[in-house]
């Protein structure tokens, strides 16, 4: 899988540049969050500009990232294109996660402590 970070102050912006987020993926994705997790990063955006799908593997991987947080840190979601928000709403996950329109956005909104859209 291939992942691009970045941090932006206390914020790791994860980007997957895969288009897809599935069973083949998944546990190396997940382990990778887990790591980020486990070295401090508890403040994570997640960017799905470039992943056109994901399937209960991925979405697992996005639940597990949460409750490893514990309510300690924030994961917040941007970028999602309408296919992927469309599970989003028919999984209900869009009343769990914060999600933005876009890196920028998110970034205003954590500085401006806007709400999410």
């Amino acid at each position: 899988m291939r992942i691009e970070t970045r941090t932006s102050d206390d914020l790791l912006i994860i980007t997957p540049l895969d288009n897809r987020i599935d069973a083949s993926i998944a546990p190396d994705f997940k382990g990778h969050i887990m790591n980020w997790i486990n070295e401090g990063n508890i403040r994570i955006l997640l960017d799905l500009y470039h992943v056109e799908f994901i399937d209960s593997s991925g979405l697992s991987v996005l639940v597990s990232t949460l409750k490893a947080l514990g309510g300690k840190g924030d994961f917040m979601l941007c970028s999602i294109c309408d296919t992927v928000m469309n599970l989003f709403r028919l999984t209900r996950m869009d009343r769990i996660f914060k999600i933005y329109p876009s890196v920028e956005e998110a970034l205003k909104a954590i500085k401006g402590n806007n709400k999410p859209e």
